[in-house]
């Protein structure tokens, strides 16, 4: 299985196809989070700082899915259960928009090839996301399981995407585990710090 980038949610009517630019593709956050998980999957000594340098360039897509893989066994089944709840629902739309009373005969067959056009990037896109949210979960489990209390990164909007899924993460633990991110200056430049706030 091979990951690629898919776009922007798809807006489907009787009228043609647009796209939210809003609910982008997990895909472009998808190199972020391996690193992360790279960065932060070993042993750690209590006091220790530890820092990781990125590549310059994205991880390949075989790269991120073997390293999550290694965090989630169960990758390849939840991609396979999500793939089939994504066709399901793309077949439950057709018959909606067959049986739809309220547009004609050419709208009603304009939005069901819009919604047949549209159907492998759809899947794809849930792919993408069932594999984003398996390695947010990993993330957190891999900072409850090291007691990793700050997370530092650039000032970017997918740092700061990301660091937000893992908040939500961290908080669906047991225990849930509370977070901030802070938005700092340090030598001319923006970064963002994720605080993990590990009860006591």
């Amino acid at each position: 299985m091979s990951l690629k980038y898919a776009g922007p949610k798809p807006l489907i009517s009787a009228h043609g196809v647009t796209f939210d630019l809003n609910k982008e593709d997990k895909f472009i956050y998808l190199s972020i989070v391996a690193e992360l998980i790279q960065a932060l999957n070993h042993d750690y000594v209590d006091g220790e700082r530890y820092t990781y340098l990125t590549s310059q360039k994205p991880l390949d897509t075989d790269s991120i899915i073997n390293l999550i893989r290694l965090n989630d066994p169960l990758l390849d089944q939840e991609i396979k259960d999500r793939q089939k709840i994504a066709e399901q629902e793309i077949e439950e739309e057709l018959e909606h928009a067959h049986s739809n009373r309220v547009l004609c005969e050419e709208e009603r067959n304009v939005l069901v090839k819009n919604i047949e056009l549209l159907r492998e990037y759809r899947i794809l896109r849930s792919i993408n996301k069932t594999v984003y949210y398996s390695a947010i979960t990993s993330l957190a489990h891999i900072i409850q399981k090291g007691h990793i209390d700050t997370i530092f990164a650039p000032m970017f909007p997918k740092f700061i995407h990301v660091f937000h899924s893992i908040q939500g993460a961290l908080v669906k633990l047991h225990p849930p585990i509370d977070s901030g991110i802070d938005i700092y200056e340090e030598g001319g430049h923006l970064n963002a710090r994720l605080n993990i706030l590990f009860r006591k």
